[in-house]
């Protein structure tokens, strides 16, 4: 629908917004009290994913001589916080629902500290955004979101959000189906005008997730193949839209397109390795 994609490019804000509403008002806290109850872990998932793996990425990618207009937007991928579908993932690859659910509530909340430290860190130069703006608008966002989503839980309760369950998840669809199209302005464009440029950034965006889970899986095997495999997930699969939700219009454009087509990966990964992640749970089983 690339049409319509300049016409809904608008609500980009509202469907990441309304997106993390919805998680968090379904979240089961009880899963999230036990797990951060033994914090170690988490802790030291969240630090890497944060932390760790951006410093990391950007000296590969310094080391590589990865262009600016593509070091840009690698470094951002790798410091954003873990997608908010990610325990949903998890419950389908039969990953760990409950360590991943406290990675991607840890990651998001600290997230616009632990960016805006990057941005200055590694890549101020190309952001077109003061890193202290980025993390303010980020702070804001998910503050907002976090507060309008414990307000509505609050007020319909668990059982009423547990019956209308069906009636949430359409609405998440037509979210993410607008999430998808919004996405997606000008890409088309620049797909039929720089057709090898766009899938030079596509493919890049496959290596760096499928990099950035493997980093995470072999640093944390000790803890056991389903662990491991959570971790890995977690740590490739980023949550470029909140960068999209703040980040102005101005950005530079390869940043925005590397964002975009970053989605194929990240819907498209979970099947592909799914066979993969089967056979080293059987094996570990």
């Amino acid at each position: 629908m690339p049409g319509t994609a300049s016409l809904v490019r608008p609500l980009l804000p509202v469907t990441v917004g309304g997106l993390l509403v919805l998680s968090v008002m379904q979240m089961d806290y009880g899963d999230f009290r036990r797990y951060v109850s033994r914090p170690l872990m988490p802790v030291g998932v969240v630090v890497s994913v944060l932390c760790v793996l951006p410093a990391l990425t950007w000296a590969l990618v310094s080391a590589l001589g990865v262009p600016e207009n593509l070091r840009t937007p690698i470094v951002l991928m790798s410091a954003a916080p873990s997608i908010m579908s990610a325990p949903a993932m998890a419950l389908i690859l039969r990953l760990s629902v409950p360590l991943i659910l406290s990675v991607v509530i840890g990651s998001t909340l600290l997230a616009p500290f632990t960016l805006g430290l990057a941005a200055k860190l590694f890549v101020e130069a190309d952001l077109r955004i003061d890193p202290l703006d980025l993390a303010l608008r980020l702070a804001v966002f998910i503050c907002v979101c976090f507060a309008v989503a414990t307000l509505l839980r609050k007020t319909l309760g668990t059982k009423r959000i547990e019956i209308h369950k069906p009636v949430l998840d359409v609405i998440g669809l037509l979210l993410l189906l607008t999430f998808a199209v919004a996405i997606m302005d000008g890409v088309a464009d620049r797909l039929a005008n720089d057709t090898r440029h766009v899938v030079t950034v596509l493919t890049v965006s496959f290596f760096a997730n499928l990099l950035l889970q493997a980093a995470g899986g072999v640093a944390f095997y000790f803890a056991g193949v389903r662990d491991a495999l959570t971790i890995a997930f977690a740590c490739g699969n980023r949550n470029m839209g909140l960068l999209l939700a703040v980040l102005p219009e101005t950005s530079a454009p390869d940043t925005l397109l590397y964002f975009a087509v970053a989605q194929v990966p990240i819907y498209t990964l979970p099947a592909i390795l799914s066979p993969m992640y089967n056979a080293l749970l059987k094996r570990a089983s």
